[in-house]
């Protein structure tokens, strides 16, 4: 078997290269990026594709987006994750749209992409304290809370103009000769705006399903914010987070999802946000009874395996996940779920 690995903006497809090694999977670095992607695919003989697509940029966001669509009627060979859980990477918006549309539990949100339906919900409608969140953007970067209009409406001002609204965490500035302080990446939002409602948070889980394997921790708290803190809380998941992991997970066919689940002061769950992809720099994500390991589900129950199993950002159990699925449909029969 031979797996291609696409590459991306960052380098981020090192972890995928580092687990083939390890695993001693052949594979190949297929460029994506460059303007001969199309034929770079074609003239490959891989077997099936990972991908783990960039994220500090919109721009990057959609390229990925739209190559990933493109590339089923390239070839009829899949792709890891599938495009329906990339679409989601790191897209507030997609997030949202999808755990609406499956009535899953999760913060209320409205996405206005008309500036006098904004400025209308603001003045005559909302409920304050708000969250305003941007589209792109990990560990809490460019989330404000609001609690005053006049806050909402400065924000609806800016990003309803050509100049829009800058990431900080992601942009980088430099000042003119004038003084006036610029961004030097073109990383802005504007013309819609996301509002969300202020969810008073107890505790955070990072939930996590990759494959058969369930991890989940808590996210601590720094500032105001759980997301980036850095700080984890080894604690044994709750099994009705577990459940509501693998639940949310068969409702998309989800083979590799982190779920990042608020918990409210009643004991409440909600969905803050699916990513197929996270920070992982430990080669474990969930430690019971400072023990490192997995839980597995079997007949209705929540079995404990001791052992790390997140090598390389969890990229050995992508891998390992990708080829068991390669070999129980091979190229001839390929699940079509694996093309979705």
């Amino acid at each position: 078997m031979k797996l291609g690995i696409f590459n991306e903006f960052m380098g981020l497809e090192k972890d995928y290269i580092n687990a083939c090694e390890e695993l001693d999977i052949e594979y190949e670095v297929i460029d994506i990026i460059s303007s001969d992607w199309i034929e770079n695919i074609r003239s490959s003989d891989c077997d099936g594709y990972l991908v783990r697509p960039s994220y500090k940029k919109d721009a990057w966001k959609r390229m990925y987006d739209e190559r990933l669509y493109y590339i089923k009627y390239i070839t009829d060979k899949p792709v890891y994750p599938v495009y329906n859980d990339i679409f989601l990477h790191e897209s507030k918006k997609n997030m949202a749209y999808w755990l609406q549309i499956h009535d899953l539990p999760h913060p209320k949100t409205w996405i206005f992409y008309n500036k006098e339906e904004a400025m209308d919900f603001i003045e005559n409608k909302a409920c304050f304290p708000l969250v305003f969140k941007p589209n792109i953007g990990s560990y809490s970067m460019g989330v404000k809370y609001i609690s005053r209009k006049h806050q909402a409406k400065r924000l609806i001002d800016k990003v309803f103009t050509k100049y829009g609204f800058y990431n900080s965490g992601y942009a980088k500035w430099q000042k003119t000769e004038s003084g006036l302080s610029v961004p030097l990446m073109d990383d802005k939002q504007f013309n819609y705006i996301t509002f969300q409602e202020m969810i008073d948070v107890k505790h955070e889980w990072r939930m996590i399903k990759i494959g058969k394997s369930y991890f989940g921790h808590q996210k601590m708290k720094k500032g105001k914010f759980h997301s980036g803190s850095g700080k984890v809380g080894w604690v044994a998941p709750p099994e009705q987070l577990l459940r509501m992991t693998q639940h949310i997970c068969s409702q998309g066919n989800f083979s590799s999802m982190n779920i990042d689940i608020f918990e409210d002061l009643h004991g409440d769950y909600y969905v803050n946000e699916l990513q197929p992809f996270f920070g992982a720099y430990n080669d474990s994500q969930m430690y019971i009874d400072g023990k490192p390991g997995r839980y597995l589900s079997e007949n209705g129950s929540w079995v404990f395996e001791e052992g790390y199993f997140c090598r390389n950002a969890c990229c050995n159990l992508r891998v390992r996940d990708f080829v068991e699925q390669l070999e129980e449909y091979p190229a001839e029969e390929v699940n079509p779920k694996l093309l979705t």
